[in-house]
């Protein structure tokens, strides 16, 4: 089995071979950054916390792990010496901050950098006319890494950020339930469909990919981990892969790649939680934007929180509410006089009801739902006051967003 694995005592003794690396300050500091995808938050060992300068064939290749991560970014054109140096992520990474302080921007971006080792073994960094000694662990103890697996599919980059960021806006942060952790990539041929949840709300996009098995396949990629990515994805195709064993992915964009293990959980069946929608009602999605906004805001001015029957604040409501007679409204839900709360109607194509149906909402989830759609209009379909409700903008078959209601309190 492949692993990244961690066996020796990391020491703070300088690296060898010596390695000479020139680029600017802009090239190297966009790397480090983006590599971070790939550091612990907290590293257990020394060594965890360095990143890993390989130059070879004249191009620099930077690498950091936390052992369930690997993020690799490489520099073309920027290594004289070949070599390998194993340096400290987080102080390189002020290092090239501090000593071009005060400086503007342009001039700061595009100062020379050159990382090398002295004659005594010191690692070194040089720029803006400063040298300064950089903390380095032994190349030799840097853990043992996975190589990146086989591509499975290829998608383009802005379609698939764009669509990827709609569905991780419904995935959760709750580790004691690993399946909100991830975003669902599921791969038939010629499609890739993007499916994400936190058991209140779920997000799916369907996209066209370019796919390299007949057979369809589905992993559960760490949300935390994929929107990070997302911010270094600059190249025109995004590719991502698995290995035979299921037991790696990949994301890679240009010289970015990501390597990381999936989630192993179970994900729901997405079509089993859609409903059949008995009610459909068709409004300017811009109108319930600003009307959800404006009964949250309200909501905070009185500083008014919803709560539960156990008696423990809840997040800020509002109610929904479909007139047959052609208009939805959404006005902030209150608990003391709440017959004296009204919103303006905004109008709206209803089919399927005969009276008027009242739903509420988590005003922070509808809000995220309203923003996540495209198209001057949003389609809401629902069956009761208390089953999911599904909006979709201008194309539904590429984009759904499905939202649990909060059940009205008993009278």
């Amino acid at each position: 089995m492949t692993t990244a694995t961690d066996t020796t005592t990391p020491t703070v003794t300088p690296s060898t071979p010596e390695l000479e690396v020139h680029t600017d300050r802009a090239t190297l500091a966009g790397a480090l950054t983006t590599v971070g995808v790939g550091l612990a938050r907290r590293p257990g060992v020394p060594t965890l916390g360095g990143v890993l300068l390989d130059g070879r064939d004249g191009d620099l290749t930077l690498t950091a792990t936390d052992l369930e991560t690997v993020a690799t970014v490489r520099v073309p054109d920027a290594v004289r010496t070949s070599g390998r140096l194993l340096i400290d992520h987080t102080e390189a990474t002020k290092l090239l901050a501090a000593l071009v302080k005060g400086e503007r921007k342009r001039d700061a971006d595009a100062a020379p950098v050159t990382v090398r080792t002295t004659d005594d073994g010191t690692a070194v960094l040089d720029v803006g006319g400063y040298t300064m000694p950089v903390t380095t662990y032994r190349a030799a103890e840097f853990p043992t890494l996975p190589e990146a697996p086989p591509a499975v599919a290829e998608i383009d980059r802005e379609r698939f950020t764009t669509d990827a960021r709609r569905v991780l806006v419904a995935t959760g942060d709750d580790d004691t339930v690993p399946m909100v952790m991830g975003m669902q990539m599921r791969i038939t041929p010629g499609t890739l469909t993007l499916a994400g949840t936190d058991r209140y709300r779920l997000a799916v996009a369907t996209l066209a990919a370019t796919t390299a098995a007949t057979e369809e396949r589905a992993v559960l990629f760490p949300a935390r981990k994929l929107s990070a990515a997302l911010k270094h994805c600059a190249a025109d195709r995004v590719r991502l892969g698995q290995d035979a064993a299921g037991e790696w992915v990949s994301l890679t964009c240009g010289t970015l790649t990501v390597i990381t293990r999936p989630i192993d959980t179970q994900f729901p069946t997405v079509e089993e939680l859609v409903p059949h929608a008995a009610v459909t009602a068709r409004a300017d999605r811009e109108a319930l934007t600003h009307a959800t906004a404006r009964a949250a805001a309200a909501l905070e001015a009185k500083k008014h929180t919803a709560r539960a029957s156990h008696g423990q604040p809840t997040a800020a409501q509002v109610a929904l509410t479909v007139d047959p007679a052609g208009s939805v409204s959404l006005a902030p839900v209150v608990r003391e006089h709440a017959d004296a709360v009204t919103a303006p109607a905004h109008p709206a194509e209803v089919d399927g009801l005969s009276e008027p149906v009242r739903v509420l909402f988590t005003a922070s989830y509808l809000r995220d739902a309203l923003n996540t759609l495209d198209g001057d209009t949003v389609t809401v379909q629902l069956a009761s006051p208390t089953r999911p409700v599904l909006l979709t903008g201008t194309d539904p078959d590429t984009y759904r967003h499905l939202l649990m209601p909060v059940r009205p309190p008993r009278s």
